[in-house]
């Protein structure tokens, strides 16, 4: 376990911290914050402008989920369906920064 503490490991901790946050949001089941959207945006912008990368497939299938979390006509059933492949999908994106930060630093899928 290497860490290298200089500003682009330290953003990307932020980033992944943001997204736990937003796993809690989404645990407690609401699911009309901004919060996940946010964090996709941010997650594409610092994936972007840094060499840390992340499955373009995963990272565009959990914003996905994110946005149709929005959608207010959904049942209870769908609706818990999709939060928790929307939660599993931000818990990669979280594996994947640590494994970039804390480990040899290439993303592990």
């Amino acid at each position: 376990m290497d860490f290298n503490a200089n500003s682009e490991n330290i953003t990307a901790l932020l980033v992944a911290s943001l997204a736990v946050v937003a796993m809690v949001f989404l645990m407690r089941k609401k699911y009309d914050s901004n919060l996940p959207l946010m964090f996709y945006v941010i997650a594409l912008i610092f994936t972007n402008m840094t060499d840390k990368t992340v499955n373009p497939y995963l990272m565009f299938i959990g914003l996905a989920f994110a946005m149709l979390l929005r959608f207010e006509f959904m049942n209870t059933g769908f609706s818990k369906v999709v939060a928790i492949l929307a939660t599993a999908s931000m818990g990669l994106i979280v594996y994947v920064f640590l494994v970039e930060v804390f480990g040899s630093g290439q993303a592990p899928f």
